[in-house]
C-alpha cells in the first residue's frame, strides 16, 4: 500500500524490492525531495517568463491566470505531499477512485479534440472553427493527464513508458503546431515542459540503478 509519496516513488522507480533497505531509502527521499525542488522552480521560471513577456496564452486569453493558479495550487498539493503532511498524498491518489476518473479525463479530453459535424438552420452558418482550435488545448491536456496516469499506477516500467509516451506527445504536438504557436501558449508550453520533465525523470531512473548496483557489488 502506497501510504506516503515516496512508497509510490519507490515503486515508480522499480524499487520495490529494496523496501526494507533503510538507508538507501534515506538517500532516494532526499534526492528525490531536491529533484522535485528543482521541477518547481523549473515550473515557476517557465510561468514568471511567460507571463512577463507574453502575457496571455494565444489560444485562450482569459483562462491564463486561471491555468497558472490551477496547476500552482497542485504544485503546492504535491509539495505538502513531499513534506508528508496529513492528507495530502491521499488527495492526489483519490484512493480507489483514481481508475474511473483517468478513464473521465481521457474521455472528456477525446470529446474536446473531435470536430464534430455542425447543423445549422437558416442560410447563417456560424463560424465554429476558431472555437474548435480552442478546445483541442485543454482536450490535449486532459488526455495527456489521464494518460499519464493510468501509466503511474503500472506495477513496474513506469518510467520508461512515460519518457515513451511524452516522445510521442511532443512529436506530434511539433508537428501539427508551429514553433510560434507553441511559445505563446502556455497550454503548449506547459505540456512540452511536462514531458521534458518524463526525459529527464528516465535519466534519473538510469542513475539511481546504476548507484543502486554499484553499492550492491
Amino acid at each position: 500500500m502506497q501510504r506516503t509519496i515516496y512508497d509510490f516513488l519507490y515503486r515508480k522507480y522499480d524499487f520495490s524490492m529494496q523496501m526494507g533497505n533503510i538507508p538507501f531509502r534515506s538517500r532516494f527521499a532526499a534526492g528525490m525531495k531536491a529533484y522535485w525542488g528543482l521541477k518547481l522552480l523549473a515550473v515557476t521560471v517557465y510561468f514568471a517568463l511567460f507571463l512577463n513577456f507574453v502575457g496571455e496564452d494565444k489560444y485562450l486569453p482569459k483562462d491564463t491566470y486561471w491555468f497558472v493558479g490551477s496547476v500552482l495550487a497542485a504544485l503546492i498539493l504535491v509539495t505538502l505531499s513531499y513534506l508528508n503532511v496529513f492528507g495530502a498524498w491521499f488527495a492526489i491518489t483519490l484512493s480507489k477512485h483514481r481508475k474511473w476518473i483517468d478513464t473521465v479525463l481521457i474521455i472528456s479530453g477525446l470529446l474536446l479534440c473531435i470536430h464534430f459535424p455542425v447543423y445549422s438552420f437558416g442560410e447563417t452558418v456560424p463560424d465554429l472553427s476558431t472555437l474548435r482550435d480552442t478546445l483541442i488545448l485543454p482536450g490535449i491536456l486532459l488526455i495527456i493527464i489521464g494518460l499519464y496516469r493510468k501509466i503511474h499506477y503500472r506495477s513496474s516500467r513506469v518510467v520508461p513508458l512515460s519518457a515513451l509516451a511524452s516522445l510521442l506527445v511532443t512529436t506530434g504536438i511539433l508537428m501539427k503546431y508551429p514553433l510560434h504557436s507553441i511559445t505563446h501558449s502556455i497550454y503548449l508550453g506547459f505540456i512540452l515542459l511536462i514531458n521534458a520533465g518524463f526525459i529527464a525523470d528516465l535519466l534519473l531512473f538510469y542513475y539511481w540503478h546504476s548507484k543502486s548496483e554499484t553499492r550492491n557489488r
